[in-house]
C-alpha cells in the first residue's frame, strides 16, 4: 500500500497550516465605520492633509521603513510608476530589472515610457546579480530597480556602488519586503526611492494600495506631485505643474492599513521564529536547502513568500515538480519560488506586443534595437525550471506544530523517493 498521499496514502497535514489571510478583527471594522461616519472619504476632506488617515499612515509607514517621506498611492504597480517618474525616467531611458520578479517590475517601466532591460539573478539569493547589472549598463541606462525577492534583501552595497559610479538612480521594488532589513536598515529608502504594494496577499494589506518612500525631500515632492495630478504642495488647488495622473489612496484603505501595521511586528516575529525552527529541521533532509542567510547582512527577513531550494541531485534525482506535487498531496502547498518563470517569457514580451506604434521599445528617442525573444538569463531559467520552491507567508503564522507537519511531510517524501521514481517512470509511458 502506498505511503505517499499522492499515491493513496494518508496526508500528513489534513486541516491546513498557518492562518487564513488576511488576519483581521473588530479593529478594522471600527476603523472603517469611523471613516464612513466622518463623511471624509479622501484626504482632501481635511483642512490639514496630515490629519487624514492617509497622512497618519504615511507618517507611520515612513518611520517604520526608516524613511523620511511616504506617498500613499492606489497600488503597488503605480507605486513603481510614481517612483520612476520622480526619479526622472522618460522616453528613451533604460531601467535594469531582474528577470525573476512579478511582471509589473518591468511593465511599470514601460508605462512611464522607459525600456526595461532584464538581467540575470544571483543563484544564491534569487535576487538581481550585481555583475549582470554592470554588464547591462549602456549610455541609455537611467536607473536600476532591484527587487527584494521573497522579502530577502538584495545586495544593496554592491548595487549602490554601481549606481554611484555610473550616476544612476536606484528604485527599490519592495512589494515583498515590508519591514525587511539590510544591515540594520529597512528596505525602501536605502536606494533613492522604494515602492511597496498592499495588495490582498501582501504581508501588509488593505486589499489594494501602495506607497512610495524616500528620504530625499525633492524626490518626495515630485512623487507627491505625480500622484496628485501634477499639483505642488502649498500652491493653489487648481494649479497643475506636471503631466500626471491621480494615484491617490482612499481614507478607507489607509484606515485598514493603520490597523494592519499595528500587527506587523508581531507577525514578523512569529514568521522569524517559525522559519528558524524549520531551517534547523531542514538541515537533516538531503536535497532541501534554505537560502543562505548571513544575519549580520540580512538582519530582518520579512517575506511575502519564503524561497528555498530543491536540489534534485541530492534528492535521489527526483524532479522538482514531482516533489511539489507530492508535498501538495500531503497537505503542504508548495509554490514555484522566485515568482515563476522569467518575465521575458510572458506573451507580452514574446510577441513584442507594444501596441500600434511599438513605443516605448520603438520610440525614436530610444533608437536601439530590442527584442525580448532573444533575451536569455540562464540562471533565472534554471532556477524556475528545476530548483525554486516556496511557502506563502501565512503558513508561518501558526504554531511550531505546523512546522513539524511541514518537516514530517518533507521527510516522508524524501524517504519514499523509490515510489516517486516509479511514478515518474509511469508518466513517461
Amino acid at each position: 500500500m502506498a505511503k505517499l498521499a499522492m499515491l493513496g496514502g494518508e496526508p500528513v497535514a489534513k486541516g491546513g497550516l498557518g492562518k487564513k489571510w488576511p488576519v483581521f478583527d473588530e479593529a478594522e471594522e471600527k476603523a472603517l465605520a469611523e471613516v464612513v461616519r466622518s463623511g471624509k472619504w479622501w484626504r482632501g476632506g481635511y483642512k490639514e492633509a496630515r490629519e487624514s488617515r492617509i497622512g497618519q499612515f504615511e507618517d507611520a509607514f515612513a518611520a517604520y521603513q526608516h524613511a523620511k517621506h511616504c506617498v500613499a498611492v492606489t497600488n503597488g504597480t503605480q507605486a513603481l510608476e510614481c517612483a520612476l517618474l520622480a526619479a526622472g525616467v522618460e522616453a528613451g531611458d533604460e531601467v535594469i530589472v531582474p528577470a525573476l520578479t512579478f511582471v509589473a517590475t518591468a511593465t511599470s517601466v514601460a508605462l512611464v515610457n522607459g525600456v526595461p532591460v532584464m538581467v540575470d539573478v544571483d543563484p544564491a539569493t534569487y535576487n538581481i546579480s550585481p555583475s549582470a547589472i554592470e554588464a547591462a549598463i549602456s549610455p541609455k541606462t537611467r536607473a536600476i530597480m532591484p527587487v527584494h525577492n521573497g522579502g530577502y534583501p538584495a545586495d544593496m552595497d554592491a548595487i549602490l556602488a554601481i549606481a554611484k559610479k555610473r550616476g544612476l538612480v536606484v528604485v527599490e521594488d519592495c512589494a515583498h519586503a515590508h519591514g525587511s532589513e539590510y544591515k540594520g536598515r529597512r528596505v525602501g529608502a536605502i536606494g533613492d526611492l522604494g515602492g511597496f504594494s498592499f495588495q490582498a496577499g501582501k504581508t501588509l494589506t488593505c486589499g489594494e494600495g501602495g506607497a512610495v518612500v524616500t528620504s530625499d525631500p525633492q524626490l518626495a515632492e515630485k512623487a507627491f506631485s505625480y500622484h496628485h495630478i501634477g499639483r505642488i504642495s502649498g500652491r493653489p488647488f487648481y494649479e497643475f505643474h506636471r503631466v500626471a495622473t491621480n494615484m491617490r489612496m482612499t481614507e478607507f484603505q489607509a484606515a485598514v492599513l493603520l490597523t494592519q501595521l499595528a500587527r506587523l511586528d508581531e507577525q514578523i516575529a512569529t514568521r522569524e521564529r517559525n522559519t528558524t525552527y524549520l531551517v534547523n529541521g531542514m538541515r537533516q533532509i538531503p536535497g532541501l536547502e534554505p537560502l543562505p542567510r548571513d544575519r549580520s547582512v540580512v538582519t530582518r527577513w520579512s517575506f511575502y513568500y519564503w524561497n528555498y531550494k530543491f536540489i534534485s541531485d541530492k534528492f535521489a534525482g527526483i524532479k522538482r515538480d514531482t516533489y511539489i506535487r507530492a508535498m501538495g498531496a500531503e497537505g503542504v502547498g508548495t509554490g514555484v519560488g522566485a515568482h515563476g518563470q522569467p518575465i521575458y517569457k510572458n506573451p507580452l514580451f514574446q510577441r513584442m506586443d507594444f501596441g500600434r506604434t511599438g513605443c516605448p521599445i520603438k520610440c525614436p528617442l530610444y533608437g536601439k534595437e530590442t527584442d525580448y525573444r532573444k533575451t536569455c538569463c540562464p540562471e533565472a531559467e534554471r532556477i524556475y525550471a528545476t530548483e525554486a520552491c516556496s511557502f506563502g507567508h501565512a503558513m508561518f503564522l501558526g504554531s511550531q506544530s505546523d512546522m513539524d507537519k511541514i518537516l514530517d511531510a518533507m521527510r516522508k517524501v524524501r524517504e519514499n523517493v523509490d515510489e516517486l521514481r516509479k511514478w515518474e517512470e509511469q508518466q513517461k509511458k
